[in-house]
């Protein structure tokens, strides 16, 4: 949490808006002391080096998975819609923490004559897009997780999201590495991926290969996520009882068991009013770092030879939002 707590929490800046937030966080540049010293409390310095990129400890691997909810999903900060799916039908969700290695920041405030719009423009958005989520942050439904690909499954360490006006190959390789960030995430920490950002939805069968099975499902649209945050609480008892029979009919990640999850989100959450489907993929994926890199130079991702697998712990399990 300590992206939500140095950022927003320790200056008060939760209870604005996230426009409110947006623009203070835009106008802060021009006190850059005060810039600085909120990367700094971002960043862990001293205690943490902005010279090398962040890579999470066994100690926070391991605070993650002792987190209280075994039914889990994990999901992006700006997919609305998944974050607002997954509050409704799982216990526990993870986010990932758009600001986890943002190193690069704060040695560029210390270092650069004159801080980087683009720079600022990061902190601001993504400090916007965690008051957006207050509502599952406060009360700890949601939790923040390190927006990290491991080393083996990297091939351009330390890349950033590419620019709106970047070839359309790069948006491509970046949705797939998020995709494979929540799927390595998903498995360390036995959770279900959700998604509904298009980008990421296209690239999710990549990531999976070609053997992946998947389950219609149909889904009411989730409310807003305050509402979503009053209608959990009134509902606590009975949805306790539905999210545990739904985490049992995840750990058997068969064939035969797709329909009957399906049915058991259906009871958390009735309504028809979108389409999503389940994808089941095998215990292993093809080289994350290699099919990356296809990506990258513009290949076909399915291209002969095969890549070497990469094995997993467990099948992944996803729920994506069907494109209208």
């Amino acid at each position: 949490m300590a992206g939500w707590q140095a950022l927003l929490v320790g200056r008060g800046l939760d209870q604005l808006s996230p426009p409110e937030v947006e623009h203070v966080l835009l106008e802060l540049p021009a006190e850059r002391a005060a810039y600085t010293g909120l990367l700094s409390d971002l960043t862990g310095w001293p205690e943490r080096t902005p010279l090398t990129r962040r890579v999470p400890s066994d100690q926070e691997v391991q605070a993650l998975n002792r987190s209280r909810g075994r039914w889990r999903a994990i999901c992006l900060l700006d997919d609305d819609a998944a974050l607002c799916m997954a509050a409704v039908l799982f216990r526990r969700v993870l986010v990932l923490d758009p600001l986890y290695d943002s190193g690069d920041l704060l040695y560029a405030a210390w270092h650069d004559p004159v801080i980087k719009a683009e720079h600022a423009q990061r902190l601001a958005e993504q400090g916007s897009l965690l008051v957006r989520a207050r509502a599952v942050l406060r009360d700890g439904t949601a939790i923040l997780a390190p927006d990290h690909l491991p080393g083996s499954w990297d091939p351009r360490p330390g890349w950033r999201r590419p620019r709106q006006d970047a070839e359309e190959h790069l948006h491509k390789a970046w949705a797939l590495r998020t995709a494979l960030v929540l799927l390595n995430w998903a498995d360390r920490l036995d959770a279900l991926v959700v998604v509904a950002r298009e980008d990421i939805a296209d690239q999710l069968p990549v990531a999976l290969g070609r053997n992946t099975l998947d389950c219609p499902v149909s889904l009411p649209e989730p409310p807003e996520l305050d509402e979503t945050m009053r209608r959990r609480s009134a509902l606590r008892t009975d949805l306790e009882s539905r999210w545990a029979a739904a985490r049992g009919l995840s750990r058997r990640r068969s064939t035969k068991r797709l329909p009957e999850l399906a049915c058991a989100l259906r009871q958390i959450a009735p309504g028809e009013a979108a389409r999503w489907r389940l994808l089941l993929g095998e215990p292993r994926l093809a080289d994350p770092a290699l099919l990356l890199r296809r990506l990258l130079n513009r290949d076909d991702p399915f291209r002969q030879p095969d890549l070497p697998p990469t094995a997993l712990r467990r099948r992944p399990l996803c729920l994506v939002r069907t494109a209208p």
